[in-house]
This record gives C-alpha cells, sequence and structure tokens, in this order.
C-alpha cells in the first residue's frame, strides 16, 4: 500500500514540477523575448534617426548608454523590492514605463527628447522586467538551475530574431514614429498580462525547488526518509545583499562581469551601420542581427545546460573564450559571410555568459534573497554596458572605423577571464 502511494505520489510531483516551475519558465522566456527584442529594434530606429535629424552616432549612442546606465543601476532597488513586494506589482509597474517610453519615441525631435523618454522612462521598465525574470528561475529550481535560465532566457533570443525584422519591416511601410508606438503598445500588453501569472518562489504554493512537494505528516516512512534526504541535499546557505558585499567572492564576480558586459551592446547598436560602412547591404546587417539574436538562444540553452554538468566556471571560460574570438574576427570582416559568422560566434559567448549569471549568483548566495543579490552586482557590473556603444560612437566619430573599440572589446574579455580563475563560492558555515 505504502508503494503504490509513493508511486502516485511521485508522479503527483512530476505533474506538479511541470506545471508550475516550468510554466513560469515560460512566461519569463515571453517577457523576456518582448523587452529584449523592443531593446534590440534601436538598432534598427538608428539610421532613420540619423537620417531625419542628422545627428551625430556619439549623440544617439548617448541616449542607449543612459538607457543602460539606468536600468543597471536601478537593478539594486527593484531587486530589494522584488524581493519585499514579489515579482508582479514590480513587473506591472514595468510594463506601463518600458511600453510608455518606447512609444514616446515617436513624439521626439531633439536629442534631449530620446534621453528622457527612452534614457529615463524606458530603462525604469526594462530594469524591472530582467529583475524579475532571472532571480524567479533561480528561486524555483537548484538542480536544473542552469537549464532553466538558459531556457528562460532563450526568449531573449527568440525575440532578437522576430522583433527587429518585424520593427524593420514596419519601419519601411509605415515610418519609424508610428513604428515606435505600436511597438511600445506591444511591450505594454504582453509584460502586463504575464505579471498577473508569475509566482515569486515554490513555497509560495506548497513546494519545494525543482517542483518537489513537500511531505506532510502521516505518509509513509519511506516517503518521510526521501523528502529528509532532499531538503538536506537542497539546503543552502542563503545570504542577503548586505552580507554579499563583504565576502571576497561578490566582488571577484562583479569585476569579472563588468569586464565580460563592458562592451557586449556595441554590436546592438553599431552593427547595422558598421555593416552598411563596409558596403553591405541593409538586409544583410538586419540578417546578422536575427542571426545573433538566434545564436544566442542556442548560447543560453545550451551553456546553461552544460554549466549543470561541468560547472559554472568551466561554461563560463568557454563562452568568454568566443567571445574574445569574434572581436578579433570582425576586425578583418569585409564580407556577408564573414558578417554572419561574427554574429554567429559573438551571439552564442553573449548568451552563454546571460545565462550563467544569475545561475552563479544563486549557486554561491542561495535563493531567498535572489533577486537582492543579483541587482546589487547587475548594477555595479551592468553599469558597463552603458559605455562600450558610447565609447564605440566617439572611436568612429575621431577615427572613422570601430577598430579600436573591437580591440578594447578583446581585451577587456581577456581580462574577464583572468578575474574568472579567482572567483570562487564564499565560505559560511550553513545556518539550520
Amino acid at each position: 500500500m505504502f508503494v503504490v502511494s509513493d508511486l502516485m505520489e511521485q508522479k503527483e510531483n512530476s505533474t506538479q514540477k511541470f506545471f508550475y516551475g516550468w510554466v513560469i519558465t515560460g512566461l519569463v522566456s515571453l517577457n523576456l523575448a518582448m523587452a529584449y527584442g523592443a531593446q534590440y529594434s534601436f538598432g534598427v530606429l538608428f539610421p532613420s534617426l540619423i537620417e531625419e535629424f542628422k545627428w551625430n552616432r556619439q549623440s544617439l549612442s548617448g541616449a542607449f548608454s543612459l538607457y543602460t546606465f539606468m536600468y543597471s543601476v536601478l537593478g539594486v532597488i527593484l531587486g530589494r523590492w522584488t524581493d519585499r513586494f514579489g515579482p508582479r506589482i514590480i513587473l506591472l509597474l514595468g510594463s506601463a514605463f518600458l511600453g510608455m517610453g518606447i512609444g514616446l519615441i515617436s513624439l521626439v525631435n531633439a536629442p534631449w527628447h530620446l534621453y528622457v523618454v527612452y534614457g529615463l522612462l524606458a530603462s525604469w521598465g526594462m530594469s524591472a522586467t530582467y529583475i524579475t525574470a532571472s532571480p524567479i528561475i533561480v528561486k524555483w529550481f537548484i538542480a536544473q538551475r542552469g537549464l532553466a535560465v538558459g531556457l528562460a532566457q532563450s526568449g531573449l533570443g527568440i525575440g532578437i530574431i522576430i522583433i527587429p525584422p518585424i520593427t524593420g519591416a514596419l519601419i519601411a511601410a509605415l515610418g519609424w514614429r508610428p513604428t515606435c508606438v505600436i511597438l511600445g503598445a506591444a511591450v505594454f500588453i504582453v509584460l502586463c498580462a504575464t505579471s498577473f501569472f508569475l509566482i515569486g518562489y515554490p513555497e509560495k504554493i506548497g513546494l519545494l525547488p525543482d517542483g518537489r512537494q513537500k511531505i506532510m505528516s502521516g505518509k509513509s516512512s519511506s516517503a518521510a526518509r526521501s523528502e529528509e534526504t532532499y531538503e538536506a541535499i537542497y539546503k543552502e546557505v542563503n545570504w542577503s545583499a548586505a552580507e554579499a558585499i563583504h565576502t571576497r567572492s561578490f566582488w571577484v564576480l562583479t569585476a569579472l562581469f563588468f569586464c565580460a558586459w563592458l562592451f557586449v551592446f556595441l554590436p546592438l547598436v553599431h552593427l547595422v551601420v558598421f555593416a552598411m560602412d563596409i558596403g553591405l547591404s541593409r538586409e544583410s546587417a538586419l540578417i546578422s542581427l536575427s542571426i545573433l539574436g538566434g545564436s544566442s538562444t542556442l548560447g543560453r540553452l545550451i551553456t546553461g545546460y552544460i554549466s549543470d554538468r561541468i560547472g559554472r566556471k568551466q561554461a563560463l571560460a568557454i563562452t568568454i573564450c568566443m567571445q574574445v574570438f569574434s572581436w578579433f574576427w570582425i576586425m578583418g570582416t569585409s564580407t556577408s559571410w564573414m558578417l554572419f559568422l561574427f554574429a554567429v560566434v559573438f551571439g552564442f559567448s553573449y548568451g552563454g555568459v546571460s545565462a550563467v549569471f544569475p545561475a552563479i549568483i544563486g549557486d554561491h548566495f542561495g535563493r531567498l534573497k535572489a533577486a537582492s543579490v543579483i541587482g546589487a552586482i547587475f548594477t555595479l557590473a551592468g553599469t558597463a554596458a552603458a559605455f562600450g556603444p558610447l565609447f564605440a560612437g566617439y572611436i568612429h566619430d575621431v577615427t572613422h572605423n570601430y577598430q579600436m573599440a573591437f580591440l578594447c572589446g578583446a581585451l577587456s574579455n581577456l581580462l574577464s577571464l583572468v578575474l574568472l580563475i579567482f572567483s570562487k563560492p564564499p565560505e559560511r558555515t550553513v545556518r539550520s
């Protein structure tokens, strides 16, 4: 009788695991697809803004850099709010800010307008989307954390594949101003709708990480022993953000991702205009952006999966090495196939680094305050990404090419590899 009961319970656990953990993963993936697809569409808008207003590239890059800086800085605040109030209200507000910020680009007539509506308003919504995404997955999964994060973040790559080409087609058909209104409305609708279905952590509905169901009193002794074993395996040391910042591990990870992300958004803003500068067609440039997005999807899925098996550090080392190669490769790029190969390698490595980021923080600092710790590191390291596009725009305006910017991208990634060698989890006695 106990055997039958245990088998039924295992079946129920399996169903619970699929229905809750993986469905929430799917919702997070949809959110990231919409938000980051819209973000990557900024590069598609770039030529239209230059053509109409004759603004220089440094000025336009500055708007995106402010946007990146703000959504990184806001991470520490929104991370704390997410841990305290839950992801639903934070994402609900974020959907309004991001949708309005993108839609109001349609009204800009001066650079400072773009800095306000995109750099300040949209950045708030983007930060809310990211901070309510990865920490949820970290809290729902332990054994399959890398795979789950990879699946959730694969939506980001899918969004990059689909939305920028649609944006380009809408610009060609309707103009860039109506396109911004349509894109902003779509972002708001998707994020607002999904926010009502997010559950911040499994214990809220009586489950354990990875969808396991808690054993109540009166269950069979074998089931109770199984549960005790499970809880012993999954007992974590949980650090608050305030505790984490006093560890060496926190600062090594922060420096590592600072260097890894310093130039990561350079292709997002400049890849289309770079391709046109070297004589390639606009169509080839847009295709390369979609390839980058598709490859980043594979990078998230594959790197997340293998990081559960070979370790986070090993997986991260592989992806950073690929990114170093891609920077040197694009320095000699002159044809479409070379640009496409860059997009494949860079996209895979970019996606892989992004997938490992929340997973390794969850491994090092635990689940309970994951949003706060991820937000703190993202604030300090993510702000680096604001300077890459701005620096590249300045370098182009001075030298009329991107070679120095690409070289700096390679060197910063090499430095992140050195820091990875010294990265290890913090040490503290497990609290009962």
